[in-house]
């Protein structure tokens, strides 16, 4: 997850979003010959996802395993789409990130929450009568948060039960200051069968791993790595889990074409942000034949989704440009060349405020989502591409890749105690 500091969003300041960016977390060029039958699209979809994410992909249902069929959504302006869902992981080289010294024991702080308030937190968040007790004797004032710690040995943390971690885990992902939870596992599925199957994790290594998993509005979250870590045996099996951990599940998606359809219409569409001539040959080549033909979205993407939809940033590059995370991705999404002024988030801050407004419904290629919880503090951002399917990166990490994900998903990629809202930007020229 990323790791910038929050801040509050009062209602003007929302609009604008002049606070958000405080708080938002951490293929090559598009290349057609015209002269390709369209019969070759789907190999070429396939070519591409090969040679430019360096990471497995494997079909999978929409929670994740086992593998399933692909299904239909449904038609608007967009076309008719396809969805394969599939499970990618990263190289295995990427995940060394996720991997470090984990002597230290685990610190659960609560900052700018006083001994008063810390009881009132607990009572809020429903937890069980004996942990509530057991961690308001545990904690501590810690100056330098204005707020209390609790320092949990490794026994005490193995032994909370799942109900009771999740609600306490969910609460401590509301603060920066917590980087396990921060930095924690996610995965959108509904059984630990899902998330590990085929990924060659040892049936002893799952075993340390998934009574610690918690669940939360559809996903799966895991944020004990530091308690378990001396403990997978060999060690050779730790960099093999982390790269299990790091899966994400999300869809493959296709539109499907045939001479009925209006390819002006998809032209409009596909082609939004002054890109039509770029986007009308592939299409007029897929109906010539009078079949039904598909081509891989991914082809018809501005040139940022192009070269990044399912691929990691390589380990250097996330080393070197720390704050390329969805902030960076959404202000990128129709740059020919990537602006790293926007690993600033002042400066992403002026961009919404001087070349976006925003939207309500009826949304387009291109809008930029905004989610906010409920304090209207901004979590993640995304880009709209078609039909409820989102273009965004989860952190800035090597290990987090740039996927496509639902909108009722986005945000529980950072779980929070309470629902909050999606708010919807776009550039004012389109």
């Amino acid at each position: 997850m990323d790791t910038q500091e929050h801040d509050m969003l009062d209602d003007d300041s929302v609009e604008l979003l002049a606070e958000a960016s405080e708080i938002i977390r951490s293929a090559k060029k598009w290349i057609i010959v015209l002269s390709v039958a369209a019969v070759l699209s789907w190999v070429l979809s396939g070519a591409v996802l090969i040679l430019t994410s360096h990471a497995r992909i494997e079909t999978a249902d929409a929670r994740g395993y086992p593998p399933a069929d692909s299904y239909r959504t449904n038609s608007g302006p967009w076309g008719r789409l396809e969805h394969l869902p599939v499970v990618i992981a990263p190289p295995l080289e990427n995940v060394s990130e996720n991997i470090e010294d984990f002597s230290a024991s685990a610190v659960w702080r609560f900052p700018n929450v006083g001994p008063a308030e810390l009881p009132v937190l607990f009572e809020s968040i429903s937890l069980s009568d004996s942990l509530r007790t057991k961690l308001l004797s545990m904690a501590q004032i810690d100056i330098s948060l204005r707020g209390m710690v609790i320092r949990p040995s490794r026994e005490f943390v193995l032994g909370l039960s799942r109900i009771d971690r999740g609600k306490l885990y969910t609460a401590l992902c509301g603060y920066m200051e917590n980087g396990d939870q921060q930095k924690q596992f996610v995965f959108r599925g509904t059984s630990p069968e899902q998330w590990f199957t085929g990924s060659g994790v040892s049936p002893d290594t799952r075993k340390l791993v998934e009574p610690l998993i918690y669940r939360h509005r559809g996903f799966m979250y895991f944020a004990d790595l530091r308690s378990i870590a001396e403990t997978v045996n060999p060690p050779s099996q730790l960099p093999r889990l982390v790269r299990a951990l790091s899966r994400d599940a999300t869809v493959l998606v296709h539109l499907k074409l045939d001479k009925n359809d209006n390819i002006d219409a998809l032209v409009k569409y596909w082609g939004c942000g002054g890109r039509e001539q770029q986007v009308r040959p592939i299409l007029e080549s897929l109906v010539r034949n009078g079949v039904e033909r598909e081509i891989n979205i991914v082809h018809l993407l501005p040139p940022l989704a192009r070269r990044k939809l399912y691929t990691y940033s390589p380990r250097l590059d996330a080393e070197t440009r720390p704050k390329r995370d969805c902030n960076w991705t959404a202000a990128n999404f129709f740059n020919e060349t990537p602006d790293d002024r926007f690993c600033d988030p002042k400066e992403v801050v002026k961009m919404l405020r001087n070349d976006y407004r925003r939207v309500h419904s009826s949304l387009q290629l291109g809008d930029i989502a905004v989610v906010l919880d409920e304090k209207k503090m901004s979590v993640h951002s995304a880009v709209y591409v078609a039909d409820e399917i989102y273009f965004h990166k989860c952190g800035p990490g090597a290990s987090a890749p740039w996927t496509l994900a639902r909108e009722k998903d986005l945000a529980s990629y950072y779980p929070r105690t309470k629902q909050g809202s999606i708010w919807f930007y776009r550039r004012k020229d389109l």
